[in-house]
């Protein structure tokens, strides 16, 4: 029984949550460019696959929740590929639902959610089998990264970048605030604006800070120093040579004051590095350095580590 209630309360506060109280349940509702927009409305039931491909927080999987369940009103089958990336899914769950027809004599729909993070030997399963039952089902792909998904699978689909124009994004989450009836006083127009630039465009993300900043029922974004403030400590230390030891234990003692958003740590650390006066070499090595360290930040699975590493890097160039 209780576990029962604190399953309601999850509930309760998971649709609580702006992004998902307003999450577009209808192609209208959604932020598309003019053309997308078009083109998924127009859409018929022989629909071909689709790869909807862009930066995390774009609307891929809700455009794709919104063609099977209000464009097409279809039945499918939703797999994650990020939790069930192998062979084995495409063998036992993809397989088994394409090879029965459908009850109502539709074709059906599978959704592959974080395509791009299934193995290489699922992608080459997964190409004949989009091509051998195509004829009950169609395949609607989503992914981060183009470029981890294979070219025959590439060619078999329809593709879409879904990244909204950052104009769209400022109407919608004035529409939210709207909506929430927040009180939005002149002086936090600009900070709002350049929060949403700073985030752009992972929508999601911009959302779910929107709500944060107004808790008491008043929008409040306080002007940000704090990366500032890190990331010059952090240069300082490296070229004082401050042991990298040191200068971790300084940066988990502050994660608060940066919100341990290590992916924007190491963008305003590229952005110092690159102003800096370093010489010309050392100055193209780190900024090679973070760069790399910020590609690994979308897969790593501890983003402090992956930070450290990126120091302790950094600490072994300036000392060449």
């Amino acid at each position: 029984m209780v576990l029962l209630e604190n399953n309601m309360q999850i509930s309760k506060h998971y649709h609580h949550l702006w992004c998902e109280k307003y999450r577009p349940k209808s192609i209208e509702d959604i932020v598309l460019s003019p053309e997308i927009r078009e083109h998924f409305t127009s859409l018929k039931e022989d629909t071909p696959h689709l790869l909807l491909w862009g930066p995390p927080g774009g609307g891929k999987s809700t455009l794709a929740k919104i063609i099977v369940n209000s464009l097409l009103k279809c039945q499918y089958l939703y797999i994650n590929f990020s939790d069930e990336n192998g062979v084995d899914t495409v063998r036992n769950k993809i397989i088994n639902f394409a090879q029965v027809r459908s009850i109502d004599g539709k074709q059906k729909i599978v959704i592959l959610e974080e395509a791009d993070g299934a193995t290489g030997d699922a992608l080459r399963i997964l190409r004949n089998v989009m091509e051998e039952y195509a004829d009950t089902t169609r395949f609607i792909l989503t992914a981060n990264y183009l470029n981890r998904i294979i070219e025959p699978i590439r060619s078999r689909c329809l593709m879409f970048k879904l990244q909204p124009e950052i104009k769209d994004v400022v109407k919608r989450c004035v529409y939210i605030l709207q909506q929430e009836k927040i009180t939005v006083e002149d002086l936090q127009k600009p900070l709002l604006l350049s929060h949403i630039e700073k985030n752009y465009p992972d929508m999601r993300r911009i959302i779910n800070d929107l709500q944060k900043f107004c808790i008491s029922g008043c929008l409040m974004i306080q002007e940000q120093n704090s990366f500032t403030e890190i990331v010059n400590y952090i240069y300082e230390s490296l070229n004082k040579k401050v042991s990298c030891l040191e200068i971790r234990k300084k940066i988990i003692e502050n994660e608060k004051t940066f919100n341990a958003d290590y992916q924007q740590l190491l963008k305003e650390l590229f952005e110092v590095f690159y102003i800096s006066n370093q010489k010309e070499l050392i100055k193209k090595r780190s900024l090679l350095e973070i760069g790399e360290y910020m590609f690994r930040d979308n897969t790593v699975l501890d983003h402090e580590i992956n930070f450290f590493m990126c120091i302790a890097s950094l600490e072994s160039v300036l000392e060449s």
